[in-house]
């Protein structure tokens, strides 16, 4: 599964703050494909992955879905709605395997706020997904298709075995980059091509990092 959600709440606390703050939390288990919540909801409330992973996606009055992110182990997710103003859950989210999240609803959130650590770690976590969110929107309309899947693809986490190894669906993918799965295809095979990448069944593996920032490097404006 894809993983944007970047930067891991828990892995910025000590295991004394992570226990302080799990304390606050109401702990739920769900089961592999159970839905955690729906867009639309009135659930006011952060939740933090403990196991498992949670797949965000966004349906349409077309009946379309399109993938938004995965949020792995120690991510957190929906805390905007808990600064006021919006109310309502805007994505799906959908256990993948089995998923213990913690529970924080506005009054435990406001005594998360109270630690100027974890708020500290907060504040950081969300300025950097607001970077990553308009870096993002600049490549779409700036960078051709294969530049933009290598940002992406350096971008991922990579925990797979072998090592590089992305689990991923090409529907995802393609929703990443804002593209069709066939121009998606296109841009598998430039990289591909160069010998940067291989694809396998919902999977792909970056042979070489270094030579996919390079031959980044020599075709991004940066």
């Amino acid at each position: 599964m894809i993983a944007l959600a970047g930067l891991a709440l828990l892995d910025l606390l000590t295991a004394e703050q992570r226990h302080w703050l799990a304390a606050l939390g109401t702990r739920r288990s769900y089961q592999d494909g159970e839905l955690i919540h729906r867009r639309g909801d009135r659930d006011p409330s952060m939740c933090v992955v403990i196991s498992g992973r949670v797949r965000l996606t966004r349906l349409h009055a077309d009946g379309t879905q399109t993938f938004v992110s995965s949020i792995q182990p120690g991510q957190h997710f929906g805390d905007v709605l808990l600064h006021g103003g919006r109310q309502r859950r805007t994505h799906d989210a959908v256990a993948v395997g089995a998923v213990r999240l913690d529970h924080y609803d506005a009054d435990a959130f406001a005594k998360v706020l109270e630690n100027p650590v974890v708020a500290l770690a907060l504040y950081r976590i969300t300025a950097l997904r607001l970077s990553g969110a308009m870096a993002m929107s600049d490549d779409l309309r700036a960078l051709p298709r294969e530049v933009h899947l290598a940002k992406i693809l350096l971008s991922l986490r990579t925990q797979g075995n072998p090592p590089g190894t992305i689990e991923c669906v090409q529907d995802d993918l393609a929703a990443l980059i804002g593209t069709s799965v066939m121009t998606l295809s296109k841009a598998l095979g430039v990289l591909k091509r160069a010998g940067l990448i291989e694809t396998g069944y919902r999977s792909l593996r970056i042979i070489d990092r270094k030579a996919l920032s390079a031959w980044l490097a020599a075709r991004s404006p940066e």
